[in-house]
């Protein structure tokens, strides 16, 4: 598909290496995201940028040895050839020459050997929009004949590449039995209060009969997040399912308060910033 949409680069990335991040983990991989800019406002091709990057950040955990780190770096946007770009550095190991893993992008993707690891820098066709140090005002539109190509992709693709509460289970399964009841307790305390704005991790800590140092140590080490964190990012996962329910048919309101958030306002924020986009235009 050529089409292009207008949304944030950065929690779009940020989203995608936190996805991977539990596949990283079962490979003894550290999985790093930074970015140089708070946010990157583009145009782009979603299908184009999702699905070449997840192969090759795939690729390289998977060749990437044990105890080594990546690092996943979004830099600013090249106002001259209208690109933007990202680079992905493994420590370890040089991959430079692994055919399999300079296969994954079709095209704009270059390679630097390092001393103990390679850079791979890949420059994505975008076009920038607005000032990239200035908050997304959120006002961008798609065109009403995008809507249905937009779905399409972007269901797919957040499905597929963001982290979800299921993948983190497995990993956590993986780790041990143990570890994967905890969770699993931990995601079934958390949704039977989804509609709770007082439901805080004061609550969830007391429910799981741990202290609140006990609690961030075993659900930081599951989820690479904090309890807090993780809570909103359960609630956050599901306004996505919400939004997407034909069945429930839900408002961006009733979708708010369903998943514990006592202002619109605040939830259309904290969606924006984990997925990139709002969500009355996800929905």
């Amino acid at each position: 598909m050529g089409f292009k949409v207008t949304a944030d680069l950065v929690p779009l990335f940020r989203g995608l290496v936190t996805g991977l991040q539990p596949f990283a983990a079962a490979q003894e991989v550290n999985l790093i995201f930074q970015s140089r800019v708070s946010n990157l406002q583009a145009s782009y091709n979603p299908e184009e940028v999702l699905s070449e990057i997840t192969v090759l950040l795939s690729r390289v955990i998977t060749f990437t040895p044990q105890s080594y780190s990546i690092t996943v770096l979004v830099g600013q946007c090249d106002v001259n050839s209208n690109h933007s770009i990202l680079t992905i550095e493994n420590s370890g190991v040089d991959l430079s020459k692994l055919g399999e893993i300079l296969s994954a992008v079709r095209n704009g993707l270059s390679v630097e050997r390092l001393e103990k690891g390679t850079r791979f820098i890949v420059l994505i066709p975008t076009k920038k929009v607005g000032n990239t140090n200035k908050r997304h005002n959120g006002n961008e539109k798609l065109l009403p004949k995008q809507y249905p190509m937009y779905h399409a992709v972007m269901h797919k693709r957040l499905a597929s590449h963001f982290s979800n509460t299921a993948n983190l289970q497995k990993y956590a399964e993986h780790k041990g039995s143990s570890e994967g009841v905890f969770l699993k307790k931990v995601n079934a305390v958390i949704h039977s209060h989804l509609s709770d704005t007082n439901f805080k991790v004061d609550t969830l800590s007391n429910a799981m009969a741990l202290s609140r140092t006990q609690l961030f140590r075993k659900v930081k080490g599951l989820t690479q997040m904090s309890p807090q964190q993780y809570l909103r990012f359960v609630r956050l996962e599901t306004a996505k399912k919400l939004l997407q329910s034909k069945d429930k048919d839900l408002n961006v309101s009733e979708v708010c308060y369903a998943v514990g958030f006592a202002s619109k306002s605040h939830f259309t924020r904290s969606f924006q910033k984990e997925f990139g986009f709002n969500p009355s235009e996800y929905k």
